[in-house]
């Protein structure tokens, strides 16, 4: 099996390097492995061949020099210079330099170091990407362990093998996009995966794409974390400062495999109910969703015998979209008139008359116990529906 210096090497980087060398030098490089196979050469016709002198370069750990009568012998041998690469005090492979011995071997020291930095900065380089990889994996397995049922120890497991300790209070939250956006613009989840990376850059931060325009972050949440609503402000203007119109769905705290699979479950709930009970907002807490994530489940038929039922002649009225936005405003207010007008921005007579024509259309006093809890509730449910293309109410 290929040693791990020139694994992490491969055939595209020595292809690299021996032509960006054989370019500077003007003589022919050539990279092998630790078997004298041509990996990159300036000369491609070399790729894959054997190249004998290569053996005993490898075998004695030092450079040799071969002259047109050392090379008669020798398979893919021209004559040259043939240096061991060491990585981790291993010899992994050879560096060969074709031309006069006396004339190249000038070069063997520099293009022998040049060649082992960026070996090392390829195994540097593989090494974060395959962590990357492995906690993308990881955070979409969290996401979808309801599913699946992987024993949370094995999850702990190679959360801690990756560096996270998945029992610190995080919370997760979904960022989306819109697919006929991402499809004109070539906008994959990889190019907002790394948008969010610049704003959530901490090392418990984990990050990993969901679907094509569905990114799940989980993050850490504490007394001591940065206001998590002002973050992703700052990734939604970031985001449009590039021309893309993002939004985040923010779930409920949690520690542990199992809670950071409901948070996940959360989130999406909020980004599902959110556009409809918070219009005109795309950031969606679950915290402030979670009178309509319940009545979400609600079955439409039921919904539409409980809207039409209890608000009757007020479905059929032509102001009705702003008399159900002042009664869910006056709900949101806990039934305060003053607060309830400030929240739409009119003025206190004009929410006082509205609510006075609800009472006279229903020809119930709103004073009437439960009432008023029951109306708000209610067209909550009427603005979930029509959010969701259902015909909950029908004013016909």
């Amino acid at each position: 099996m290929p040693k791990k210096g020139m694994r992490m090497l491969g055939n595209a980087l020595a292809q690299q390097i021996a032509d960006d060398i054989t370019d500077v030098i003007g003589r022919n490089v050539l990279i092998t492995d630790e078997n004298g196979i041509v990996l990159g050469s300036g000369d491609g016709s070399r790729v894959g061949q054997f190249h004998e002198a290569s053996v005993e370069v490898i075998r004695s750990r030092r450079t040799i020099a071969h002259s047109s009568d050392d090379v008669r012998g020798l398979v893919g041998t021209l004559p040259g210079v043939t240096i061991p690469l060491v990585t981790d005090d291993r010899v992994v492979g050879t560096i060969g330099l074709s031309g006069p011995p006396d004339e190249v071997e000038q070069f063997g020291l520099l293009v022998k170091r040049q060649t082992e930095i960026l070996m090392q900065e390829a195994a540097r380089i593989g090494l974060r990407m395959t962590r990357e990889r492995a906690t993308t994996e990881l955070l979409a397995e969290i996401c979808e362990w309801h599913h699946s049922r992987v024993p949370t120890a094995r999850l702990l497991r190679r959360g801690r093998t990756l560096g996270h300790d998945l029992t610190l209070p995080r919370r997760v939250v979904l960022i989306q996009w819109d697919d006929q956006d991402a499809w004109h613009r070539e906008i994959g989840s990889d190019d907002i995966s790394r948008l969010i990376r610049r704003v959530f850059d901490s090392d418990d931060d984990l990050v990993a794409p969901l679907s094509r325009t569905v990114v799940a972050l989980a993050t850490p949440d504490g007394p001591a974390s940065p206001s998590l609503r002002g973050r992703c402000g700052e990734l939604l203007t970031a985001a449009a400062d590039r021309g893309l119109l993002l939004r985040a769905a923010i779930g409920s705290p949690a520690s542990g495999i199992a809670a950071l699979n409901i948070s996940a479950r959360d989130a999406y709930d909020a980004m599902q109910v959110g556009p409809g009970a918070q219009p005109g907002v795309r950031i969606h807490p679950i915290d402030e969703v979670r009178l309509h994530q319940a009545l979400s489940v609600v079955p439409i038929d039921s919904r539409r015998r409980l809207t039409e039922g209890l608000l009757g002649p007020l479905l059929a009225d032509r102001d009705w979209d702003a008399l159900r936005d002042t009664l869910i405003a006056w709900g949101d207010s806990a039934f305060n008139a003053t607060r309830a007008a400030d929240r739409l921005h009119v003025h206190r007579n004009t929410l006082i008359y509205r609510l006075e024509k609800v009472a006279r259309t229903l020809d119930r006093s709103l004073t009437e116990p439960g009432l008023a809890t029951a109306l708000y509730v209610t067209c909550v449910l009427d603005r979930l529906a029509h959010a969701h293309g259902e015909r909950a109410s029908n004013p016909t």
